[in-house]
């Protein structure tokens, strides 16, 4: 039968889009519902299958099933009524079973233990008998372990009580005779005094029975890595680490016995050659005794080496091998010769199997060498230029030029015309005293210093960048560390000596000059190389500058205040209460000269003379200042008070212009030099004469005395006449 689509058949009868009634349809579809069944008898009557023997055979096994339904229904009566009796008696067996079977095994297992302890005891008395370590302590050991997890019930039994003090007393015992025993084999002592220290090693270790034996049973209860390990840090903290460190003396007695004996002496510390030389001593000693196999086909020596190799070697490199780094080029070129003895001794190293083999290089650090390098020149010039600032600086020598040049003549070149107008701004611009350092002494460390800074900067353009670089920023510290000891260490003598300060502030004029042109000298060597940093110097000229200034200003207030205190504790200091000044007023004047005289021997020749001269006239300065207002304070002054006075500071006048190379400087450089000249005539003078200095207000007095410090004086000096009355009037 076709596919029947009723969705079709509806849509042909409703097709008609027109309005229709139900009663229209009904006929339509009753139609093809009969059609329908027509087709559907057609199709049943073609059909192949014979439907009727279908049904009958259906109704058959319906009935057949129930009939089986039936029997199966009676098995299940039968099973609940007699089989399920049988089955319960039989788990009630199953459970006695069970039980007793326990009880069985868990005497069986305390019987075990029991049989199990006495194999070990008896395994441990055959070792003994045999005289083996191996065997008694392997037994006992087992016994042990074993008694730590019994069976269970076997912790109630007096036998596990005896048998676990027993085993444990016993394996002590054992122990405590093995250690002795590896103790004869592997014997250490350490005898210190003051002055030295001897360190014995005895290796008694033989490939024979016994030692064997010792070795295995040691592995055995898990002491031997505990042995072993202790001997290892032994070496390393007590014979190797010493080695390293300090002068040594290794001598193999004999076979077996081996001395270190370590000299205790301060900074002394061995060369690298010496060192390598010490330990291939020892560990060809150690070779010798150590090279027997312990565990897992590893010999003692491979199981020393584990242990300790590695913090031998950091130790061996900072605190030996480092220190063969070169400080200066011409050492760092041949430096392959040291490497070659080094990677030499690292292969011995790998033959006596202290090293594992192409696992470990000492000579890791080399891959760094310009780093190291860089920081072994620094500390080595940053220390030489401390050792060099701590000297004497009374050590002098002469540098300078006498006369600075005017001008600078221009040598001939072919310059094109702007670059020629701009040199001549240029020269025309700076002053001409920029490239020139005037006469005078400096410390010969300043020198000194100054040289060792062009070795840094020599060395540093022929090293690479990084070592160039590092080498830069060491001399600036140079010259950072000039400002930090200088002042500290020597601070006694610049704070007492003239000569001292002198030299001082010559040595940071000196180091300041070269600095401003110390930058283009390092960068014209640097030509040609690409830089990522700027080279300059210039920034710390006006520090040391400063440096020097300050201390020179300190002392010159300090020779101020001296020369004030003499003057103001002599009877200078009190002319308005006296008649007649004593001796001290001159004694003190006397006492300032010497001491302007005594700054003179000490810095003509030292400072440069345009600055030598500014100081002592700027000292002179004061000190006749000072002078001149002790009379011009005053109200009244005796006639006799008046000729000490000028007797007293007539003697200034005699004896200041010797305080200077050129007497004649007094005049230039003391403001108030002619005051004082005019001063003296005052106090010896007359009223007439004083008038006559005046001349109406254009004479000497007038232009050297204010108008108040003159009537003062006159006050102070004249009685009270109508000359003197006269005289004042006309000082207005």
């Amino acid at each position: 039968m076709a596919d029947y689509n009723v969705e079709n058949v509806l849509k042909t009868i409703f097709s008609d889009s027109s309005t229709w009634k139900p009663a229209d349809k009904i006929p339509l579809v009753i139609k093809e519902i009969e059609q329908l069944k027509i087709d559907m008898k057609s199709f049943l009557h073609n059909s192949d299958s014979d439907i009727t023997s279908i049904v009958d055979e259906g109704k058959k096994l319906c009935a057949e099933s129930k009939a089986l339904v039936d029997e199966m229904e009676q098995c299940k009566r039968e099973i609940e009524q007699e089989t399920m009796a049988e089955i319960l008696k039989s788990i009630e067996n199953h459970d006695k079973l069970s039980k007793e079977l326990q009880r069985v095994n868990f005497a069986l297992n305390i019987v075990f233990d029991v049989v199990q302890c006495g194999k070990y005891v008896k395994e441990f008395d055959e070792g003994r008998d045999a005289q083996s370590f191996t065997r008694s302590i392997e037994a006992v050991y087992d016994l042990v372990q074993h008694i730590e997890v019994p069976a269970e019930g076997f912790k109630q039994l007096d036998l596990y009580i005896n048998t676990k003090t027993t085993g444990q007393l016993i394996l002590d015992n054992l122990l405590h005779e093995l250690y002795n025993e590896w103790n004869l084999l592997v014997y250490t002592n350490i005898k210190a005094t003051t002055r030295k220290t001897v360190i014995t090693i005895k290796l008694k270790l033989e490939d024979n029975n016994l030692t064997r034996d010792i070795i295995n049973a040691l592995d055995r209860c898990k002491r031997l890595n505990e042995k072993l390990s202790k001997f290892a840090q032994f070496l390393l903290k007590d014979v190797l680490i010493p080695i390293i460190h300090n002068d040594c003396t290794v001598f193999a007695e004999t076979d077996v016995l081996m001395t270190v004996t370590v000299n205790h002496k301060q900074n002394n510390k061995p060369p690298y050659d010496a060192v390598i030389a010490n330990l291939r001593l020892l560990f060809h000693y150690l070779s010798n005794r150590l090279n027997l196999e312990c565990n897992r086909d590893c010999t003692i020596m491979q199981n020393v080496g584990k242990e300790i190799c590695l913090a031998f070697k950091d130790i061996l490199v900072q605190d030996c091998l480092i220190d063969t780094i070169p400080n200066n080029i011409n050492e760092l070129q041949s430096y392959g010769k040291i490497t070659s003895e080094i990677e030499d001794f690292q292969h011995f190293l790998s033959v006596v199997k202290f090293f594992p083999e192409n696992k470990l290089s000492i000579l890791d650090y080399v891959k760094n060498i310009d780093v190291l390098f860089a920081d072994k020149s620094s500390q080595y010039f940053l220390e030489t230029a401390r050792s060099i600032m701590v000297k004497d600086l009374s050590a002098t020598m002469s540098i300078g030029v006498e006369i600075i040049p005017e001008s600078n003549e221009a040598a001939a070149s072919p310059l094109d015309e702007n670059t020629e107008d701009a040199l001549k701004i240029l020269n025309d611009t700076l002053p001409k005293s920029l490239f020139y350092f005037p006469r005078c002494m400096i410390s010969k460390t300043a020198q000194e210093l100054l040289d060792l800074v062009y070795v840094m900067m020599e060395q540093a353009v022929q090293c690479s960048d990084v070592v160039c670089k590092k080498l830069y920023n060491t001399t600036r510290l140079v010259f950072e560390l000039y400002d930090a000891v200088v002042p500290y260490h020597h601070e006694n003598y610049l704070q007492t000596i003239p000569q001292y300060v002198a030299l001082f502030h010559n040595n940071c004029m000196y180091l300041a000059h070269n600095l401003q042109t110390f930058g283009d000298k390092w960068l014209i060597l640097m030509e040609g190389r690409e830089l990522d940093y700027p080279i300059s110097f210039v920034d710390l000229v006006q520090k040391l500058r400063d440096l020097g200034y300050q201390h020179l200003t300190v002392h010159m207030q300090q020779q101020r205040k001296q020369i004030l205190d003499n003057v103001r504790s002599s009877d200078l200091n009190c002319i308005v209460v006296k008649d007649v000044l004593s001796d001290n007023a001159e004694a003190a004047v006397r006492q300032c000269l010497r001491q302007l005289h005594l700054l003179k021997n000490v810095w003509i020749g030292v400072f440069p003379a345009n600055v030598f001269v500014r100081l002592m006239g700027t000292l002179v300065n004061m000190f006749v200042d000072e002078l001149i207002h002790r009379v011009c304070s005053v109200e009244d002054i005796s006639m006799d008070m008046a000729t000490q006075l000028s007797d007293i500071y007539t003697l200034v006048v005699q004896k200041a212009p010797t305080l200077f190379q050129n007497p004649t400087d007094v005049e230039s450089h003391v403001k108030p030099w002619v005051k004082l000249q005019e001063l003296i005539f005052i106090l010896n003078g007359s009223l007439k004469d004083i008038e006559h200095h005046w001349q109406d207000g254009a004479g000497p007095l007038a232009i050297h005395f204010h108008t108040e410090e003159l009537r003062s004086l006159i006050k102070a000096l004249f009685q009270n006449t109508q000359f003197r009355a006269n005289l004042l009037s006309k000082i207005k």
